[in-house]
């Protein structure tokens, strides 16, 4: 029963461990291909503030 939780709490972090290396992958991509990205994050958190 302990191993069983230790393995379901090592795959809860390796999963989050895969979707943080993930993000960071995109994100890195984002900058690098797009220069205006962050100008366009912002106008896209101004119109949500707005709805």
């Amino acid at each position: 029963m302990i191993n069983q939780n230790n393995g379901d709490k090592y795959r809860e972090i390796m999963s989050i461990g895969n979707f943080t290396k993930h993000a960071i992958e995109n994100f890195e991509n984002n900058i690098v291909e797009q220069k205006d990205y962050l100008e366009k994050v912002k106008s896209h958190e101004k119109s949500k503030d707005l709805e």
